[in-house]
Parts: C-alpha cells; sequence; structure tokens
C-alpha cells in the first residue's frame, strides 16, 4: 500500500514538469539561500530531485528538460557549502547520457567531475540509475521517501516496515530510532535506546566501549527531551559501574564529557557531584584534542555550577579560537 502511496506521490510532479515545459521554473531553478551557519544553500534543491525522479521512473523522454535541470544542479554542487554528489546529479547524469552520443554533453559531464571535491572522489559520469520503481524494496521506499521527505507517505511505510520485523536486532532499532527521529516520533526511540542498553548489557561479549555507547545514546536522547533528572541518574550509573578508563583515549570518552557538562548546565543543583568528576576528568584529556563543543558545553556547566574554572575556560576557548585566526 505504502509503495503504491509513492508511486502515486512522483507521478504528482507531472504537474511541475507539465509548468517547467510552459516556461514556469521557479520551482526547479538553482536558488541560493544562506542557511544561517551551514552556509551556501538551494532553495529548490528537494524540488528538483523530485522531478528527477519522476522523470527517471516515468520514463520521460525530454532532451531540453534534462539539460536544463542538469545545468542547474551543476550550479548547486559548485556553490553548496556541503559540496557532496547526491542522487539529483546521479539520476540527471544517467538520464542525460541517452543523448550524448556523440559527446555532446562531455563538457557538462566533465563540469560535474570537477564540480567539487566530492565529486571528483566520487562522481561517475558513466553511472547508471535502476529506472523501475518496481524493483525497490519496503526499505528502499522508505529512503526514497525520506531523500523526497515525503513525510507522511513514509510514516505509512515504516508502519508496514515494523510488522515485517519477526525479531528484533540492533541494526534494525537504529533504523527505526533513525526513522523515527526524521518523521518526528522521538517519544518511540525511548524504549528503542532502553532496549539497546538491556541488549548489550546483558549479553557476554559486549565491550566496555559498547556498553559505555549504550549508555551514552539513551542519556542524548533524554537530554534531547530534556529530561535531565533521568539524564543525570544514567551519566552517575556509567561513571560508577564501568571501566570508563578504557575509552580515555577514544572520541566516546569526550562524548560521555559532554553529556555531563550538558546535565550539570540544565540541573545544575542536584548534578554538583557530577561536574565534579567531569571537570577532573577534562583536564586529564590532552588538551591538543579538545574541540569547541567541549569547550563551550564545560563553559556553560561551570558558570551554572558557579566554578571559577569557567573563567579560566573561557580563556582557553579563546586561545583555541584565536588559532585558527592565524
Amino acid at each position: 500500500m505504502g509503495k503504491e502511496q509513492l508511486r502515486t506521490k512522483i507521478e504528482e510532479q507531472q504537474a511541475v514538469y507539465q509548468a517547467l515545459k510552459a516556461g514556469n521554473d521557479n520551482t526547479v531553478r538553482y536558488k541560493e539561500f544562506h542557511n544561517g551557519e551551514w552556509g551556501t544553500d538551494d532553495e529548490n534543491y528537494i524540488d528538483r530531485l523530485r522531478l528527477a525522479y519522476y522523470l527517471l521512473y516515468c520514463h520521460i523522454d525530454d532532451e531540453e528538460a534534462v539539460a536544463f535541470l542538469f545545468e542547474e544542479e551543476l550550479k548547486d554542487r559548485e556553490r553548496n557549502s556541503f559540496q557532496g554528489i547526491g542522487s539529483t546529479l546521479e539520476i540527471l547524469t544517467h538520464l542525460i547520457r541517452k543523448y550524448n552520443g556523440d559527446g555532446k554533453y562531455a563538457g557538462l559531464l566533465e563540469r560535474a567531475k570537477n564540480a567539487n571535491f566530492d565529486c571528483a572522489c566520487g562522481y561517475d559520469p558513466d553511472g547508471k540509475m535502476e529506472d523501475d520503481f518496481g524493483t525497490n524494496s519496503l526499505l528502499d521506499c522508505i529512503y526514497l521517501c525520506r531523500e523526497m521527505k515525503y513525510r507522511d507517505v513514509m510514516g505509512s511505510l515504516v508502519d508496514e516496515w515494523k510488522k515485517t520485523i519477526t525479531e528484533w536486532s540492533d541494526s534494525n532499532r537504529r533504523a527505526q530510532i533513525d526513522f523515527n527521529t526524521f518523521l518526528e516520533r522521538n517519544a518511540e526511540n525511548e524504549k528503542l535506546y532502553q532496549e539497546q542498553l538491556a541488549e548489550v548489557l546483558s549479553a557476554k561479549k559486549s565491550s566496555t566501549r559498547d556498553i559505555i555507547s549504550g549508555y551514552k545514546n539513551l542519556i542524548r536522547y533524554y537530554i534531547y527531551i530534556c529530561d535531565y533528572e533521568k539524564a543525570l541518574c544514567l551519566c552517575e550509573k556509567v561513571i560508577k559501574t564501568t571501566d570508563y578508563g578504557q575509552i580515555r583515549t577514544l572520541r566516546l570518552f569526550k562524548d560521555i564529557l559532554e553529556a555531563c557538562f550538558e546535565v550539570t548546565a540544565n540541573h545544575s543543583k542536584a548534578a554538583a557531584g557530577l561536574w565534579k568528576w567531569a571537570k577532573t576528568e577534562l583536564q586529564k584529556v590532552p588538551q591538543s584534542s579538545w574541540y569547541g563543543n567541549l569547550y563551550t558545553k564545560g563553559i556553560a556547566a561551570a558558570k551554572a555550577i558557579n566554578d571559577p574554572y569557567g573563567k579560566q575556560l573561557e580563556q582557553e576557548y579563546e586561545n583555541f579560537l584565536a588559532s585558527f585566526r592565524r
């Protein structure tokens, strides 16, 4: 049922295609905008992606439309702060190759290869795409919905997919958490994170890294929903019950420190003991491996607890930033 809903959504792009043919390209032409701290982006990327899938799956033979969309997509690949290749370029490459028998579009394909670093490394000008929609699995359709931001259809597909799972594995749970997050069904993730942690705690061969990672995921969930009391309890538990010294050199340890700082900043009275531990551990971490979030979250925690160490952290953070300005 969900697959047919997605097929219908794609077919609805016929109206956009007809508008393009009538001279109205406003929704699919490259439209630069600055996405706050993320930099240069394209306001019409998703609309162009949806139309590209329509041309692919509905087998539309239109050289003019394909060439136009290809050039508009190149503008995004060349200017986008995140660079990347993306499905739109891959689809349009597959389509434009049909019209390139005499090398007519060799220049555009070469331009695509040189559009950015990611394209230089991974773009294939001879790449092919499957154009039979029916070959997509249920999971394929879920990822297509997410890519094209068809949340309503994706929700139906995810519900279908869940019914096919006879035994939940860690990979299935991670996929479900990912889907729920995109669909803003975050309340459903608590149970999944709890099950992940319970599974890793009960497994005889679980490493300390796996166990602490399981705690971290659930802690981050509680921080995300602002349940700092539960996050505090888990922070204290992971400190008391695991040999965290084994991961001291890993990024995972700094992730735990970040979580402790966030809990302290938002639950300062109850988290005073947690701050004492986290502050001591932070000072043991080689400063050469510190980074922005570790500084800023540590500063916020120190201020919440009225610890003068926050002033020292602020100065060290200024020095850290100055090192990048030189």
